[in-house]
């Protein structure tokens, strides 16, 4: 909790931090910079449905803690990249969310998934969540890793590192509680 908390306030101070005239430039950023941000919008937004579909009388404490921290982290951080699209005059990408019903954005949750979900209960409930949730952030891991290694624009760079970041540390997190389970 404290690491979430502690890489959420580093990622809320560089998004808030310089000119947003030099933060936002054209040439600072480039096509794997704005993907990656249009990719990770609907990456996030995905998780907070997940998390919205957790309630802490259905989940263990520890689980509940999780969903907090979630949310603690993705919402100011869906928030800061639409900054960053205004910054740069792109819109957000209008097909991503289109494309969950083919799985086709790292871990994303198709339909199918949140039906199976949704009629999930009890224990089953949170090891299915789990494990999806687990899916889901090794796909915002390698969305990271992607933007690192072709990515130019350093608030996205930081952006990126504190998600994966944060992401491994939540994955080690799930990884208990399933064997908890």
């Amino acid at each position: 909790m404290k690491r979430t908390l502690a890489a959420f306030a580093l990622v809320l101070a560089i998004g808030c931090s310089g000119d947003p005239t030099t933060s936002g430039g054209s040439d600072l950023f480039n096509e794997a910079d704005v993907e990656f941000v249009q990719g990770m919008i609907p990456h996030h937004e995905d998780a907070i449905r997940m998390a919205d579909m957790v309630t802490s009388s259905a989940v263990s404490a520890a689980t509940a803690d999780l969903v907090s921290d979630i949310r603690a982290a993705q919402e100011p951080e869906i928030a800061q990249m639409r900054g960053l699209l205004s910054q740069w005059g792109v819109e957000e990408n209008p097909h991503a969310m289109h494309m969950m019903d083919d799985a086709s954005m790292h871990g994303m949750m198709t339909q199918d998934d949140y039906r199976a979900l949704e009629s999930a209960v009890g224990v089953a409930f949170e090891r299915m969540w789990l494990e999806m949730m687990i899916e889901h952030h090794e796909g915002a891991v390698q969305m990271s890793e992607v933007v690192l290694a072709d990515g130019k624009h350093p608030v996205v760079r930081e952006l990126a590192t504190a998600i994966a970041s944060v992401q491994r540390d939540e994955i080690s997190r799930m990884t208990a509680l399933l064997d908890k389970l």
